[in-house]
């Protein structure tokens, strides 16, 4: 997306006495799994002026100058009286800090453990604040009555909704958003982003799905007309469809047979950000997350969650050469339980040694456990090569557990049907795809061209693969087919399991392409695509693109086909 300023901020009126001032990011980049899809953002503030000013959810530091000179398009900042806070986010204080500059009277409305967060960061002043427990009320005049409702996850013990009386809107924060930027202030064009809102679940909200769904049972107590969310457009045209499909997607993650316990500290960011990465891996994978940040849980949550999950993963950061207090807390909790039968793995992020990450490997390997993969660390910030990595890392977590679930469970042969499924024939390709510096490939057999004008062709690829996030509206890949003959060697090579960021091609001759993916030497043909689409079917995704290039190299070779005796497996 190109834009003349590459950060502005919008402010535009949504309703009587209320102004949503959008603070646009239109080049940002991906530094956090959840902005993978690279499409820029929108930080979204609002204003409501009754007899007194409120201001919602004040942008970060990056924006404070140019959000400060809209806000004051619209009121005078010295007369401001509230600053509500969805949730508390470091990065916004300098902004509050100015704010409390120009209008030392203000008070800040947040909730319990937001105030905490507050006084701390600003141990030196004397801040008003007015804690919000789920029965107060706020009256601005004009009747807006602004009512609060606490809901608390892992990722944001501190989150509060906030809902208008008078315009029935509901200040959402995290919830309903999506990471896109654009000129649209509401959801109209609902199409264009729905793989956003979609992409921002699966990264942000499934691995609270059990909180997501707690949340929403506290919301359907107010009429709602629209969701004024903290990223992305307002949401008033897909109001119920959104609604619906959180409540979807939120049961389709409680409902899986198979859980996993990931506890947490992080000091700076970095674990933090590695735990999303493997929360959306264990996703992606088939299997339910109990997502638990050691640093505001009690031990009983940390001992339920453990002893209810097939397996547990723990992540720590690594502070004057020892773990923080919470995840030493957490790891004799979790050695009080004394069932090492559980599948177990360690991560996290150091400055200088790294010494915490190794003790708690240690003292689970005293403890006789088993891990699912080779302790996982990197230094200081992760990079998209370092997430992805940790991506990969938990999705064969996943499926070691589910392998082993599926082992004690008696097999049964293929039935009629699954024997009749599986004499459906495709033919035999590499998928190989790029973004930035993460590069990879995959077997596809399930390809089928779908138009004419344009060239298009769909393929399925299943959830847990690790080139599915790539494979999003936009995305550039290249099919590789393979000849008669050859495939063997491909079949056998690309079935394996692969370390996670290991090449994919090594090995191979490979060239290429325009759109920057890898071409195999020896193809009989290959297609440059893009992305246009994609569908959910069960658990596999369904992607249509269109074809901008190709080449066939080898007029004369046959194209492989892969013949299967049953529709249970490839």
């Amino acid at each position: 997306m190109s834009h003349t300023n590459p950060r502005d901020v919008q402010y535009v009126s949504i309703a009587t006495n209320t102004t949503v001032l959008r603070a646009r990011s239109w080049t940002r980049l991906r530094f956090e799994i959840e902005y993978a899809l690279a499409r820029g953002t929108t930080v979204n503030s609002y204003l409501i002026a009754g007899d007194k000013t409120a201001v919602i959810d004040p942008s970060p530091e990056t924006f404070t100058e140019i959000y400060l000179e809209a806000l004051r398009q619209c009121l005078d900042l010295k007369s401001l009286d509230y600053v509500i806070l969805g949730h508390f986010n470091p990065n916004r204080l300098a902004t509050h800090k100015v704010l409390l500059e120009l209008a030392p009277q203000l008070t800040f409305v947040c909730s319990l453990p937001c105030a905490a967060n507050l006084r701390a960061a600003f141990p030196d002043k004397e801040l008003k604040i007015l804690p919000m427990r789920g029965k107060e009320t706020l009256d601005l005049g004009k009747g807006h009555v602004l009512k609060f409702i606490p809901i608390p996850s892992p990722r944001w013990p501190e989150a509060l909704c906030t809902y208008d009386e008078q315009t029935q809107i509901l200040y959402t924060g995290k919830m309903f958003g999506a990471h896109i930027c654009g000129d649209d202030v509401f959801d109209e064009n609902r199409e264009a982003f729905k793989e956003d809102q979609r992409y921002y679940f699966d990264c942000l909200m499934a691995p609270h799905a059990t909180h997501v769904e707690a949340a929403q049972e506290k919301i359907s107590d107010h009429q709602v007309r629209m969701y004024a969310v903290g990223h992305g457009p307002l949401v008033r045209y897909g109001l119920i469809e959104l609604t619906k499909e959180y409540e979807k997607w939120s049961r389709s993650q409680s409902d899986r047979e198979i859980s996993v316990a990931l506890l947490y500290a992080s000091a700076y960011g970095n674990t933090a950000t590695l735990a999303q990465a493997m929360a959306l891996g264990l996703t992606k994978g088939g299997v339910a997350v109990k997502s638990i940040n050691c640093e505001f849980a009690e031990a009983e949550d940390i001992r339920t969650a453990v002893e209810q999950s097939d397996g547990f993963i723990i992540g720590t950061p690594t502070i004057g050469g020892h773990a923080p207090t919470p995840i030493n807390t957490a790891l004799g909790t979790v050695l009080a339980t004394g069932d090492n039968s559980k599948l177990a793995g360690v991560f996290g992020s150091y400055g200088w040694s790294g010494e915490a990450i190794d003790l708690v490997e240690n003292k689970l390997r005293d403890a006789g456990y088993r891990f699912g993969f080779e302790t996982f660390k990197t230094k200081f910030k992760p990079t998209d090569v370092t997430l992805k990595e940790c991506e990969e890392t938990a999705i064969d977590f996943a499926q070691a557990l589910r392998k082993a679930k599926k082992l004690r469970v008696p097999q049964q042969s293929a039935t009629p049907m699954e024997q009749a499924i599986g004499r459906i024939v495709g033919s035999v390709c590499i998928v190989t795809a790029k973004q930035g510096d993460i590069s990879t490939g995959m077997l596809g057999a399930w390809v089928s061209q779908a138009t004419f004008n344009p060239p298009g062709l769909t393929i399925a690829i299943a959830k847990d693969r690790a080139v599915e996030s790539l494979m999003y509206a936009g995305g550039k890949f290249a099919l590789n087919i393979i000849a008669e003959g050859n495939q063997a060697e491909y079949m056998r090579h690309f079935r394996k399991t692969f370390a996670p960021g290991e090449d994919r091609f090594a090995g191979f001759i490979t060239t290429t392409a325009d759109n920057g993916c890898t071409i195999l030497a020896d193809a009989i043909a290959y297609l440059e695509c893009t992305v246009s689409q994609r569908m959910e079917c069960g658990d596999h995704w369904v992607t249509y693109a269109t074809v901008d290039n190709g080449k066939l190299i080898q007029p004369e070779a046959v194209t492989a086909v892969h013949h299967r005796k049953t529709g249970t497996h490839y």
